[in-house]
């Protein structure tokens, strides 16, 4: 089931994952619905406890000082930064190039 999201100005179709710390994996596309930065597209970089996570864009939240984000005041989507996720895992640093790349991927301009 896709849905459009009321808040945003684009056409983005992706299916929307339940808000749960279990789901929510490094890489995947969030969009804030909370907040200053409501929203807003990033790109999940890190996690810090059961319900914040590190997001960042690679512009205004570099990899160096990331965003805390409540994961209730995010939307999850099941698209996520192949290329992002597998640095992570492999030990590699994230850089904000990789953050930009991910998200110009997933985000039609």
């Amino acid at each position: 089931m896709f849905q459009q999201d009321p808040i945003a100005k684009e056409q983005v179709f992706f299916k929307r994952l339940p808000s749960s710390p279990d789901i929510v994996l490094i890489g995947h596309l969030v969009r804030s619905i909370k907040g200053r930065d409501r929203g807003k597209y990033y790109l999940v970089i890190g996690r810090d406890g059961l319900s914040r996570i590190q997001v960042a864009d690679g512009e205004v939240r570099k990899v160096e000082n990331p965003k805390y984000k409540n994961i209730k005041h995010l939307i999850v989507y099941d698209a996520m930064a192949d290329e992002l996720s597998a640095k992570a895992e492999s030990g590699k640093r994230i850089t904000n190039v990789d953050v930009r790349q991910g998200l110009k991927s997933l985000i039609p301009a």
